[in-house]
């Protein structure tokens, strides 16, 4: 029986079983079908599985396609994208022999590489640590996500909150909170920065973030009230005090499609940069650039940390561009057989 290479990567931890757990399949020997991709992610059964080629466009130097579990396919750029490159990088399948630009500050290298993700060929950075040792923070991805966009916002907050477990006065920040003074205009919101859209819902505290009882059929509910192709809710309340220089919020997400809450969510906290700086909550610094940090997973024992950032690029004309940076850990690997391509999926 024909076998082929797969790793298990926690993302966004540079500690193993913190981070968001991914399966990377090693395809560069076989030849997949979609069918055999979908019984393999379903197999491993993680939110998403994500299997790397040679590339097929010009200019990339490798070709991803990720799945999630019911068979479907994303192309959103978040932890099933990052983990790929930071494998790719951690295995030394990379060539990380000439960097393109060396921080005497930091003795950071730095790589740019291309990836061919649902047709279209995008950078990624790669950033190796010197100076600190193997398996702690010594490689870090940053990855571009797609053009920021905003969608409907929710008809219906209240009745949104009590959905989940909570009251109106739990929707938005306090004004007594560091970004009080903004809790007005901070409503639930439907955002993405790839094809998936996902419904942010600001909390007033941490408190009532861990107090949320997301329940499977009123989140369906809720999503389908303000945008029927949103995947997912993702709540989040400022961390009061973090001293790390980025506004820095704690989140949770759920969705229909996951029987389970989610440890890390790169294509909600992207999102989320944009919607905090459209509402005035993220300000740029002096290169027109801002970060915020979100800590994500506690809840379920992860502990994921993913920073993003915002620059703002053009002559005046807006256009925001969106990294997520993080690391992982690997935990394990082995060799998993190729299923018939004549099962049933």
């Amino acid at each position: 029986m024909h076998r082929i290479p797969f790793i298990v990567v926690d993302v966004f931890s540079a500690t193993a079983f913190k981070g968001n757990p991914l399966a990377v399949v090693d395809t560069r020997d076989a030849q997949l079908t979609d069918t055999q991709m979908k019984l393999l992610t379903r197999q491993f059964n993680l939110s998403e599985t994500t299997f790397f080629f040679p590339p097929e466009s010009s200019g990339a130097d490798f070709k991803l396609r990720s799945f999630l579990p019911d068979g479907r396919e994303v192309f959103g750029a978040g932890h099933n994208i990052l983990g790929v490159w930071w494998y790719l990088a951690h295995a030394q399948i990379l060539d990380l022999s000439a960097p393109h630009r060396i921080d005497d500050e930091t003795r950071g290298e730095e790589f740019t590489f291309h990836q061919e993700l649902g047709g279209e060929v995008t950078p990624v950075k790669i950033t190796r640590h010197k100076a600190i040792q193997v398996g702690h923070h010594r490689v870090m991805v940053s990855m571009r996500q797609a053009k920021p966009h905003a969608h409907a916002i929710h008809p219906d907050p209240a009745a949104l909150a009590l959905s989940i477990g909570l009251s109106a006065a739990d929707i938005g920040f306090t004004p007594e909170s560091e970004l009080g003074v903004l809790a007005a205009s901070l409503q639930p919101q439907v955002m993405s920065t790839s094809t998936t859209r996902h419904l942010l819902v600001p909390l007033s505290s941490i408190e009532a973030l861990n107090l949320a009882d997301v329940r499977r059929h009123k989140l369906l509910e809720q999503l389908k009230a303000v945008d029927d192709k949103a995947y997912g809710l993702f709540s989040f309340a400022p961390v009061p005090a973090a001293g790390n220089g980025n506004k820095t919020f704690q989140a949770r997400f759920f969705s229909p499609s996951m029987s389970s809450e989610d440890p890390a969510t790169g294509s909600a906290a992207g999102s989320l940069s944009a919607y905090l700086y459209e509402h005035g909550v993220l300000k740029l610094d002096s290169r027109n650039s801002g970060r915020i940090t979100v800590y994500q997973g506690l809840r379920v024992g992860r502990e994921c940390n993913i920073v993003v950032e915002l620059t703002l690029r053009g002559n005046g004309d807006g256009t925001m561009e969106v990294d997520i940076i993080g690391t992982g850990v690997q935990v394990t690997n082995g060799r998993i057989v190729v299923p018939d391509d004549s099962t049933v999926f």
